[in-house]
């Protein structure tokens, strides 16, 4: 019984403790968008851009090289200041939680799934379509039924593969310091998604350094997902070539095809249509498919949860 104990309360699961506790309060803790400092970031994001970001640049090595100078005045402040407060802080393990617990923030897409699905439940279309323009950056306006709770679960499946296991890795990897870097770094991939005609070009260096950091933990990701889901039909999927173009593929093409379902496909953004190759299962996606992608990817956070504590109990058996 000793033993059990010295094996919980030892140095090598403090991490994990600290993990799982970040991870349920950050699950229940209300926190209003406006108040949280992700919102800060987006709004970094936003003022540099519209600083940097003149009609003047026409060429698009400016775009780029403007993009890659904002990148890094963004980046070089926020992560001197992290590093020394860390490195002053007198109890360090506080702060790493505090910083993984702000770099963490997902709670607020599965809330919109949630409005989502109420919305078309009672067939309220132009309510379902503002709740899913909260998470998507396409042009909802049009969206047919079936075309919004798409777009919800392709969201919430990239997302939970960027967003939440993306900051759980590099939390893991690096600490809270880098767990907040990377999330900065994802969000402004997001503030200026080169989706956007605008930022076509000056969003270019953000996105090839998020897809750097997104490529190991997007694929952890969806195999974790695979694991909650269906093994079979996403161990079909990973043998397949479309999986491999790029980290979105492959996490829809491995989610989709354990879950069932299609994804993919045609999309609007701005007034540009965009053609995405169709990935996944065969079956076309329907309402109830919004809580089955929310069990998956609850489950597949308690794969993570297991797994980690698994890798800290052998690192504690292999050091006495």
């Amino acid at each position: 019984m000793n033993s059990i104990i010295n094996t919980l309360i030892s140095e090598q699961l403090l991490s994990f403790w600290v993990l799982l506790l970040v991870v349920f309060t950050e699950r229940y803790l209300p926190w209003p968008d406006k108040y949280h400092p992700v919102s800060f970031m987006k709004a970094l994001a936003a003022g540099m851009q519209a600083k940097v970001l003149s009609n003047n640049l026409n060429s698009t090595g400016q775009q780029k090289l403007s993009g890659s100078l904002a990148c890094i005045v963004l980046l070089l402040p926020f992560y001197v200041i992290l590093a020394l407060f860390t490195y002053l802080s007198e109890y360090p393990i506080f702060f790493e939680a505090l910083m993984l617990l702000v770099a963490l923030r997902f709670q607020d897409i599965p809330k919109q799934t949630a409005k989502v699905t109420a919305a078309l439940a009672k067939q309220q279309k132009m309510l379902a379509r503002h709740a899913v323009s909260q998470i998507v950056i396409r042009k909802t306006e049009t969206m047919s039924p079936m075309g919004i709770v798409k777009a919800n679960i392709e969201s919430l499946l990239l997302r939970f593969s960027y967003q939440y296991c993306g900051v759980i890795f590099w939390y893991l990897l690096t600490g809270g310091v880098g767990a907040l870097l990377y999330r900065f770094v994802y969000e402004m991939s997001l503030s200026w998604n080169i989706k956007l005609e605008r930022f076509k070009y000056f969003g270019q260096p953000v996105r090839y350094l998020s897809n750097i950091l997104q490529w190991l933990p997007s694929k952890l990701a969806s195999v974790s997902i695979v694991l909650a889901v269906n093994i079979s039909l996403g161990i079909k999927a990973l043998f397949q070539q479309i999986s491999y173009q790029c980290n979105h593929l492959f996490v829809l093409n491995l989610c989709g095809s354990s879950l069932g379902i299609e994804l993919g496909g045609p999309a609007y953004y701005d007034s540009r249509k965009i053609r995405t190759t169709k990935c996944g299962g065969s079956r076309q996606i329907i309402l109830a498919d919004n809580n089955r992608t929310l069990a998956a990817i609850n489950r597949a956070t308690w794969v993570w949860l297991t797994l980690y504590f698994m890798g800290c109990a052998w690192s504690f058996s292999l050091a006495q």
